[in-house]
């Protein structure tokens, strides 16, 4: 037992950390850190990106070890090894990167791993027991579909709807409406309350504040590492104290679109046809995007907003149709993309990042061919180095340590390493996908401001996001896919639920006819707005 920490007695509540810490080279990710959570409640985690929110997380589901501290689990000492173990300990661990293996069936993610499975598997007790489960917990998690045909909302219910079956006795959810839309998450909640309500309690991790106000009934702050707020009763809260304990400054939950005008046509998608082998493509999405403008594609979560980022940055090739940007044919190739001005920033980080290399892999893998940085092929640490520590402290990423692996870092952090490597340069076209998907509300409004300045600098910006909120906050007009399909478009004024949800239904509205004159620079027709407008 480390020094100066109590042992832990009395009535044992279902989870106690005391005097955890945790260091990661020279950032201290937790420090002192007391923690409980008790039978029959939802307990919020919250704090800034990089507060350590993750890290306790990782502690106590046993992927991390703390330094100094100990925990207790149902009264017994408890210090798990490994995810594995903490899961034969009734620990359930759901991370933001969900962690089911794509390309097997849910009935088959359930034996994975599973601690203390037999060796044989029993394929027809598997469904059979995913279907049960499925059931009683009012899902419909199809036990036989491969993992990469299900919507992220029902891959989410899957792992969750695992852990139960693993045994779970408390739940660690990390972020787990990030990439959910308002339907997806409602259904999230009453899963959360069915769960309680039968005796699980729940870790739960969010910025959301008015979620958890709905959901939590205690609530912990983190601050660098440091608790703030410790066991608060969230009925008794107050928000606007709590969003300034975690972020400081209330000011940076008001958004203020800037003005823009919108110039000639800068990213142009004509009829443009994908197939995916799991999962919803495309079928004829055409639409422009002129520079100074901002276009938010929404749609329920898998229905092919995927194929469409890929498509239009040229990591896939569609079956048809075409992508030009500035007037040069990117089509399927994501050189040409590049070249032509194309950033991308991906909703999975895992796949934005390599995540097994440096910050400063990361950071220069777009311009690893410079002169600047290297020298008959060999890399120059020097240059490198004051590159991206620069770059770093310009994006706000901690720690801005070039040899800092980028797995390692929280995941608001690598979502700002990833913005730093693709908005460096002043991008012709910018992708993103979920932008502000996880991040606090200092990191969200920073992000924002990078992608309205993309757009005021007179670049063309594509949001591909489940949340509305940040559509409606960022966006100047709205495509909505359903089915692979536009089934609308309209300006961010017009944006009703009513509208709104009879398109993300599939009921497609009629197509405007182009206006007499307006030609392809205008976008009429094809979703774009008439030159000179004004978006505010």
């Amino acid at each position: 037992m480390p020094s100066g920490v109590p042992p832990i007695t009395g009535d044992p509540p279902v989870l106690e950390a005391r005097g955890i810490s945790r260091r990661f080279g020279a950032v201290q990710a937790l420090a002192d850190v007391d923690f409980t959570l008790r039978a029959g409640e939802i307990h919020a985690l919250v704090g800034e990106n990089g507060a350590g929110k993750s890290t306790l997380a990782k502690i106590v589901a046993g992927v991390l070890r703390a330094d100094s501290g100990e925990m207790a689990l149902f009264g017994e000492p408890y210090a798990p090894g490994s995810r594995r173990e903490g899961a034969a300990r009734g620990v359930a661990h759901i991370r933001q990167q969900l962690s089911l293996v794509r390309g097997l069936t849910v009935a088959e993610n359930l034996q994975l791993g599973r601690p203390n499975a037999s060796a044989l598997f029993n394929a027809r007790a598997a469904r059979a027991e995913v279907t049960r489960l499925s059931d009683e917990l009012g899902l419909a998690v199809p036990a036989a579909t491969i993992v990469d045909d299900l919507p992220l909302a029902v891959r989410q219910q899957a792992e969750i709807l695992i852990g139960v079956a693993w045994g779970a006795r408390a739940l660690i959810l990390d972020e787990p409406s990030s990439a959910l839309g308002p339907v997806e998450t409602d259904a999230l909640i009453r899963l959360c309350q069915r769960l309680r309500a039968e005796g699980t309690p729940i870790i739960y991790i969010s910025h959301r504040l008015p979620e958890l106000a709905q959901l939590a009934d205690r609530l912990t702050i983190l601050r660098q590492g440091r608790v703030v707020l410790a066991g608060e009763d969230v009925r008794q809260a107050d928000l606007a104290r709590i969003a300034e304990l975690m972020i400081g400054d209330l000011s940076l939950l008001r958004v203020e679109r800037p003005q823009t005008v919108r110039g000639e046509v800068r990213l142009s998608a004509q009829g443009l046809g994908a197939h995916l082998d799991h999962g919803v493509g495309l079928d004829g999405v055409s639409f422009t995007v002129g520079g100074g403008e901002i276009v938010g594609v929404v749609g329920v979560a898998g229905n092919g907003q995927e194929a469409l980022a890929e498509v239009l940055t040229g990591v896939r090739r569609p079956t048809r149709g075409h992508v030009v940007v500035d007037g040069v044919d990117v089509t399927g190739s994501s050189r040409k993309a590049i070249a032509a001005g194309m950033a991308h920033l991906h909703e999975d980080r895992a796949t934005g990042l390599a995540h097994g290399f440096t910050l400063a892999d990361n950071a220069i893998a777009r311009r690893i061919g410079d002169r600047g940085f290297a020298r008959l092929g060999v890399r120059l640490p020097g240059p490198v180095g004051a590159h991206v520590r620069e770059l770093a402290g310009r994006f706000e990423v901690r720690p801005p340590e070039p040899s800092a692996i980028a797995g390692a870092l929280s995941g608001g952090n690598q979502q700002k390493l990833m913005a730093a490597r693709e908005l460096e340069r002043d991008p012709a076209v910018l992708v993103a996908a979920g932008p502000t998907k996880g991040l606090d509300p200092h990191a969200a409004r920073a992000m924002r401001d990078r992608c309205f300045a993309v757009a005021e600098r007179g670049g063309a910006v594509v949001v591909i996001s489940a949340d509305l909120d940040e559509v409606r906050e960022l966006a100047h007009r709205v495509v909505v896919l359903s089915g692979g399909r536009v089934t609308d478009e309209f300006a961010i004024e017009d944006m009703t639920s009513g509208r709104l949800g009879a398109a993300m239904a599939g009921m497609a509205r009629p197509r405007p006819r182009p206006r007499p004159g307006a030609g392809r620079g205008a976008g009429a027709g094809t979703g774009g707005a008439p030159r000179a407008d004004h978006h505010g």
